[in-house]
């Protein structure tokens, strides 16, 4: 019974998470009490037994050392068999853990090797270059430019780097640049944003995928003029983007399968522990995400 309670105190006396001195204070402190308990125990009971032999209860009283060292015999051997299950059940833990990671990891790298490069919109960017080099050279040169810029940016960054919110939105910039030539007067945006929220670290190539999906399902489904915005604060201790488009009245192709976005969903919950950190509000005319990340 008492070996049964010596389970939890094993427990509470952590060996990865406490200093030895600790450790080795608690468990003098409960082998004395183990053994002042189990001494008494046995001379009570025996006591009981053989209350008319005096001679046995003389030999009880006069063996109370020895017992006692052979108590702390037991109470030690029992305390390492302890440590050694929890040690064997934690190192389960770990490999299963080190296991579910490496997997998370591999699938990620795979998700950000898909939105490195978006072959439609590299597609449709060079189409634009073809047809301006006749129409428009000076216009041909700066794509060309801006989407090497574009593509540079994203070949440099690995899954898991962290650059400062202004590097982001320049890259953002350049890719609604681009889009703008293709699209012209029926793509039009606007980003506002603090001097404060500049400095922020975030997630390199987290924002574009939602740009991305705003002219997929506005301006590339309608022949009017459609609207981006971009609004960007900070909110007890969060830095919250909300991009937000016009929908049209009547979608010229069906609704997307919501990959990049959920690529996002995916990348925010490997870094940050949470997959609640990527919202979607979709209204009659209006459709917005709005994703909130920690500005420590």
């Amino acid at each position: 019974m008492l070996s049964l309670g010596l389970w939890f105190w094993v427990r509470l006396s952590d060996i990865e998470t406490q200093k030895p001195l600790s450790i080795a204070i608690n468990h003098l402190g409960a082998s004395v009490v183990s053994l002042l308990l189990i001494v008494s125990l046995h001379r009570y009971v025996l006591s009981l037994l053989f209350d008319d032999d005096n001679e046995y209860i003389s030999f009880i009283d006069s063996s109370i050392p020895g017992r006692a060292i052979i108590g702390l015999f037991f109470y030690i051997l029992i305390a390492l068999v302890y440590y050694l299950i929890i040690y064997i059940n934690n190192f389960r833990e770990k490999l299963t853990r080190e296991a579910e990671l490496q997997a998370l990891i591999k699938d990620a790298e795979l998700s950000w090797l898909k939105l490195q490069v978006n072959p439609h919109f590299l597609f449709n960017s060079l189409n634009s270059v073809s047809s301006l080099t006749i129409t428009s050279p000076e216009k041909a040169q700066d794509m060309i430019t801006r989407l090497s810029e574009l593509m540079r940016y994203s070949l440099r960054q690995s899954p898991g780097s962290m650059v400062s919110l202004k590097d982001e939105l320049d890259s953002c910039k350049t890719y609604l640049e681009i889009e703008k030539v293709r699209f012209g007067n029926r793509l039009n945006y606007g980003i506002t944003c603090c001097d404060e929220c500049l400095e922020v670290q975030v997630p390199s190539m987290i924002l574009q995928p939602i740009f991305e999906n705003s002219i997929k399902h506005s301006v590339a489904q309608s022949a009017d003029e459609s609207t981006i915005k971009a609004d960007i604060f900070i909110s007890n201790g969060y830095l919250n983007v909300e991009v937000s488009n016009s929908l049209p009245d009547f979608p010229t192709s069906s609704q997307g399968t919501g990959v990049g976005l959920e690529n996002i969903r995916r990348r925010l919950k490997l870094i940050y522990g949470t997959s609640e950190l990527i919202q979607v509000r979709k209204e009659p005319n209006r459709f917005a995400v709005i994703i909130t990340i920690p500005t420590k």
